[in-house]
């Protein structure tokens, strides 16, 4: 019930359940293609094709930019600074989170959950942790990525230290699968 999409360079996660489909990330390059994906899916797996949740992994327009797609009939999902950092931006196309937390979510939806959890600042003082334990799978954005080393300008990230530590805390959850928003590809402990 767990999927990625990719345009070669970005990605996005959704979770298909018996009410709907909860969706992270919508970079804006991937944008209507993201709701083809979707909707081929679920027709292909006889579920509800509608988008009812959407976790913000952090505030960067490149990763949240095709949000105002799915348009207001939806949960946004975030940590508490994600709201504040978008409210300060106030861009149209990344609508705040509702629904925010300060550590901890769990999101259970139609039978399927996401935890959602902040371990501190790392890439961006907002980017969470998305794990999803019924298929053994984290995402994680712009922290690690699969077979390449972010070695100049470190991704961007503003916390350093917190960045070098969110892969330490990664890699201590039991995933099988890890998305990590970039380079089109999956993670695996090997």
């Amino acid at each position: 019930n767990l999927y990625w999409v990719t345009d070669s360079f970005y990605t996005a996660m959704f979770l298909t359940t018996r009410d709907g489909v909860v969706l992270v990330d919508a970079p804006p390059t991937i944008g209507h293609n993201l709701l083809r994906a979707i909707g081929a899916v679920t027709q292909a797996n006889g579920r509800p094709s509608q988008v009812t949740h959407l976790v913000y992994s952090h505030s960067h327009a490149d990763h949240i930019g095709a949000s105002s797609l799915l348009g207001s009939d939806l949960v946004r999902i975030g940590h508490s600074e994600c709201r504040t950092l978008l409210l300060r931006d106030n861009d149209p196309n990344r609508p705040p989170p509702e629904v925010t937390f300060e550590d901890r979510y769990t999101l259970t939806v139609g039978g399927q959950t996401l935890e959602l959890a902040f371990h501190g600042p790392n890439h961006t003082p907002d980017n969470i942790f998305i794990w999803a334990p019924g298929q053994q799978t984290l995402m994680l954005v712009d922290v690690i990525f699969p077979r390449w080393a972010p070695f100049k300008n470190v991704a961007v990230s503003q916390d350093i230290p917190g960045w070098i530590g969110a892969q330490d805390i990664a890699m201590s959850y039991p995933w099988h699968t890890l998305v990590a928003g970039h380079l089109g590809r999956l993670g695996t402990r090997g």
